[in-house]
């Protein structure tokens, strides 16, 4: 059972960074509050964001942002998250935990967590998105692969709140896949992938290329990423972009997985959500158990 000391629910966000302290959990969905010994590691005391006016989820400058008070239920139906990328964003939460998690979890918090497991970054990193954090000082946006510093590691202050995530909209011609592999529906990645073409006069002009639970933090496949540069979006291609992602795989074995089997997933993943988003599979199928 949680025992905690004090349990504060502010009404503004000056009156939220004004709790923030080391002994004190910052909590939006809560769901990992429970289940994860980490998060209550020397904390006595819960400041719960549920209040504060951060549910918004909106089109701002060309971007897409979403509040930190935005559960994963609602990002994987909202019609403006489903039109970036065939819905990449959005089919990563609606495969993240069960429907009564994801009617409680936050999209924001499962990007503070830095898991390198979780389910919306590397569809977040595959659309190039940013993170807005809001401290004493202001506000500071931060390019999300450059967040996250390690497995549960990123790089918020003590005496900072991230307000939002932020996501551009997609030129047009941007094409994405999503792939998941875990041991059960409910579960967290084994393996996870996503990926975003570009292509014009039929040749691939951009690319992104992430793989989750391979790397300490999701995993930016960059030889990928310039390998396909160039190239029809052709099985060819995107068999060779697997077998680079297999190459830069760094995993480790734990419970879920051996090291090895993870590598070999990491092609997988990385292959199946490329032939997504290159138009050769169909986007229906994102999640498989092993």
């Amino acid at each position: 059972m949680l025992s905690v000391d004090a349990y504060h629910r502010p009404r503004s966000l000056e009156q939220a960074l004004a709790l923030l302290a080391p002994e004190r959990a910052v909590v939006a969905g809560g769901t990992d509050l429970l289940v994860n010994p980490r998060y209550m590691a020397g904390v006595r005391e819960v400041v719960d964001l549920g209040s504060l006016p951060l549910a918004f989820l909106e089109v701002r400058a060309g971007q897409v942002r979403i509040g930190a008070n935005v559960t994963m239920a609602a990002v994987a139906r909202s019609p403006l998250v489903r039109g970036l990328a065939d819905a990449i964003l959005s089919r990563g939460a609606a495969v993240c935990g069960s429907p009564n998690i994801r009617n409680m979890a936050t999209l924001v918090g499962n990007v503070a967590a830095a898991l390198p497991s979780a389910d919306t970054p590397p569809p977040l990193l595959a659309l190039d998105a940013w993170v807005l954090l809001r401290g004493p000082a202001g506000a500071r946006r931060v390019a999300l692969q450059d967040f996250f510093l390690g497995p549960a590691r990123a790089d918020r202050r003590p005496d900072e709140l991230i307000e939002c995530v932020e996501v551009p909209v997609p030129p047009p011609g941007t094409a994405g896949g999503f792939y998941k592999v875990g041991r059960t529906a409910d579960d967290i990645a084994t393996v996870n992938a996503a990926c975003v073409l570009r292509v014009e006069e039929g040749r691939i002009v951009a690319a992104r290329v992430v793989v989750g639970a391979v790397a300490p933090v999701p995993l930016r496949v960059a030889d990928a990423e310039a390998a396909l540069l160039g190239r029809a979006p052709d099985e060819a291609a995107v068999v060779e972009a697997g077998r680079l992602a297999v190459a830069a795989a760094q995993p480790i074995s734990d419970q879920r997985a051996s090291a090895e089997h993870r590598r070999h997933l990491a092609g997988v993943c990385a292959t199946r959500a490329l032939r997504q988003a290159a138009g050769l599979a169909p986007h229906g199928a994102e999640l498989a158990h092993a």
